[in-house]
């Protein structure tokens, strides 16, 4: 087992104990011009971004963190519904090939 194949297995396992605590989410992610929603493990964080070196101003933004899965592909423009919410995917923050997170906008 590679170290890719090996933290994608933990990440997942950890995502699953952090849902059963009401600490994850569980969401519906629809590509664009999908026409079927996918389930994805999902870690959703509101009010995320600061500005400034002394953190002087808030902004609202928030981001999800998608656990990767075969045939998960996140990309701007998808859509995800998590607890009631829906979002539109925008741009990418990181992506460790196990992990990948995105700004993502209320839609």
């Amino acid at each position: 087992m590679s170290q890719r194949e090996f933290l994608a297995e933990l990440d997942a396992s950890l995502h699953a104990g952090f849902a059963a605590a009401g600490m994850a989410e569980l969401g519906e992610y629809t590509a664009p011009g999908a026409a079927v929603a996918m389930p994805c493990q999902v870690y959703v964080d509101r009010d995320v971004e600061t500005i400034g070196g002394l953190r002087q101003f808030m902004a609202g933004r928030t981001e999800i963190a998608f656990v990767l899965q075969p045939g998960l592909n996140p990309t701007p423009g998808g859509k995800i519904e998590v607890d009631g919410s829906a979002y539109v995917v925008g741009k990418i923050i990181s992506d460790d090939g196990s992990v990948s997170r995105w700004t993502v906008r209320n839609g």
